[in-house]
């Protein structure tokens, strides 16, 4: 399997969005910056929107003035700029999910993700988990007939798992059973885990020296006022309150993170989580099995080196390293390659002014010839 078709045509398209808006504004030269705009806004908004949710599901008894979860989400959707808040949020949430498989399709097919870009690959993969999760615990805090359809259905799930699943249903119901407890769990696992990724996005970006990561100013209130405008032609409303006494028997499915529960509704279980768990293993195993070729490692010529450190510094993957020099050298540092991080990109070769460091099996001047001539296009 080769990537190389696929990234003539990405650069092809990069160039017609260049001629359009020019390089400073293409997309995607920020598709890794874009999911964490969509990160920031619904830290924001989710914020706001804490501060009025109640996470209980009492509605065993009629009042004026009940409150609940549902109640809550509710009251928050009528009072002055809550229903823009809420649907920034909801929608948001799915533009994250696009930004994010954009950025796997672009690295995929710039060939970006394998050897050298191995943990960045994996550390995405898991990111993308946690965001799956993350956005379908919210469609349970809202305790419509939907939250409590795909509570039952996820609690149902966690039966056919051996040995782990007992727990599992446990810790999720923070209980045997669905109670006020649960609405409790909902709400600690969605903020919880909505923090756990600014660690992962730490992982994700700590064989970078200079991460993109936010777009400018221009794209992202592009990016705002489209969401604006989709909350207003589309507003989010709820459902029904859930009655624990019912049964719900249909439910709208938001394609960018319920697609699980309909996959769950087309399948038995046990095939269910075998489809899902081998999907995952799939996905983090891609970058074995594409056939390529290794990447060479940068060498260092020792007796050049001044150890001036502008290799370094200028290295995107952090692939070199300054270390003191050997005993009876004139300069104090000496630059070495980790091979396990090194892409072969050359741009340490750009940066060296001693000829110290070179690519094997590329002359300078072929080196020279091939970034002219990838200059000119």
């Amino acid at each position: 399997m080769y990537t190389q078709p696929l990234n003539k045509v990405t650069l092809a398209l990069e160039q017609w969005i260049n001629a359009v808006v020019t390089s400073k504004y293409n997309p995607l030269y920020y598709h890794g910056a874009l999911p964490q705009f969509f990160l920031w806004v619904l830290f924001l908004s989710g914020l706001l929107l804490f501060a009025y949710y109640v996470p209980t599901i009492d509605n065993a008894y009629s009042a004026e003035k009940l409150i609940n979860a549902y109640t809550t989400v509710e009251y928050i959707t009528h009072i002055p700029f809550g229903a823009t808040i809420r649907g920034i949020h909801r929608y948001a949430g799915d533009a994250m999910v696009i930004a994010i498989l954009l950025h796997m399709l672009r690295v995929w097919f710039t060939d970006r993700y394998r050897q050298y870009r191995i943990v960045q690959w994996l550390s995405g993969i898991v990111l993308l988990l946690l965001v799956l999760f993350i956005g379908q615990t919210g469609y349970y805090l809202v305790w419509d007939e939907r939250s409590l359809a795909l509570t039952r259905m996820t609690a149902k799930s966690f039966d056919v798992l051996p040995i782990i699943g007992e727990p599992l249903k446990w810790w999720f119901l923070n209980g045997q059973e669905i109670t006020n407890y649960t609405l409790s769990n909902f709400l600690f696992i969605h903020i919880g885990l909505s923090f756990s990724l600014l660690f992962g996005l730490w992982i994700h970006y700590v064989r970078m020296q200079r991460p993109v990561l936010t777009p400018p100013p221009v794209i992202q209130f592009m990016l705002f006022a489209l969401l604006s405008i989709l909350l207003l032609w589309y507003p989010v409303t709820s459902g029904s309150m859930a009655t624990l006494t019912q049964q719900p028997t249909a439910f709208e499915v938001d394609w960018f993170f319920l697609w699980p529960y309909w996959l769950m509704t087309q399948m038995n279980l046990q095939a269910y989580w075998l489809t899902i768990v081998t999907g995952v293993i799939v996905l983090c195993m891609l970058p074995y099995f594409v056939h390529t070729k290794e990447v060479e490692a940068a060498e260092v010529v020792t007796k050049k080196c001044t150890g001036c450190s502008l290799c370094s510094r200028d290295c995107p993957y952090a692939a070199i390293e300054m270390v003191p020099a050997p005993a009876g050298s004139r300069f104090k540092l000496l630059a070495t390659v980790k091979s396990y991080r090194c892409s072969g990109c050359g741009v340490c070769v750009g940066a060296c002014a001693f000829d110290a460091i070179d690519l094997p099996n590329l002359l300078d001047t072929d080196l020279t010839a091939k970034i002219t001539a990838s200059a000119k296009g």
